[in-house]
């Protein structure tokens, strides 16, 4: 069984989160949640570089994905073998763009190459981390910077965490503000979305109606 769990994105579901334990509802999406931790890393010239993504797996995907490895006593699994979860997921994100769209205006922000891939396995939670890194360097200060994060189809629920530090501008000039964006779905998504069971897909339009848009722009 694949562990990876990209593979809810754009060409529908794969097994490994629909085997998820019974304990979420099997009706409604999302039926998977991510908790982010973003870092908007600037060089000196106080252009933005890329982007470093932690991603904290609900305890339910954790369970399964670290289903029959060996533990030690405290109940962790080895760092091998947390590695090699993470190094599968990243693998199978690649072709979704890593759930992550940057915009700058009406313009794509490229994807030069995805770095300092790391993982841990921390209170029965499995992370990842890893540098979205631009193709080319971007001044917030020339037209505002958009990112969204989001599993195109909704099956997982991708949120920064609420904390003060959940979006950090590392490196950053003076003058240079983030604003995080809630998502507003209309009822007609948030029926569609309680409607859809571990088996159906909305769509990959689905996921970007729910989600945070984080703007990023320097005076």
């Amino acid at each position: 069984m694949c562990r990876a769990v990209a593979g809810l994105a754009a060409g529908g579901l794969i097994a490994v989160l629909t085997m998820l334990a019974p304990a979420k509802s099997a009706l409604a999406h999302p039926h998977a949640w991510i908790d982010l931790r973003i870092a908007v890393l600037f060089d000196a010239r106080g252009h933005v570089t890329g982007l470093r993504q932690t991603w904290l797996f609900d305890e339910f995907y954790t369970a399964f994905a670290l289903e029959g490895l060996a533990r030690d006593p405290r109940g962790a699994p080895s760092a091998d073998d947390v590695q090699a979860i993470v190094a599968e997921n990243m693998k199978n994100l690649e072709d979704y763009g890593y759930f992550t769209s940057v915009t700058q205006g009406e313009a794509e922000v490229g994807l030069d190459a995805i770095r300092d891939v790391s993982a841990n396995y921390r209170d029965g939670r499995l992370d990842m981390t890893f540098t979205y890194a631009f193709a080319k360097p971007v001044s917030p200060a020339t037209a505002p910077l958009r990112y969204a994060i989001a599993d195109p189809t909704y099956y997982i629920e991708m949120l920064h965490v609420d904390a003060a530090d959940a979006i950090r501008l590392e490196g950053s000039p003076a003058g240079c503000r983030h604003r995080l964006i809630e998502p507003q779905p209309t009822m007609e998504a948030v029926g569609l979305a309680a409607a859809l069971d571990r088996t159906q897909s909305g769509g990959d339009g689905l996921g970007a109606l729910f989600a945070q848009t984080v703007v990023i722009q320097c005076k």
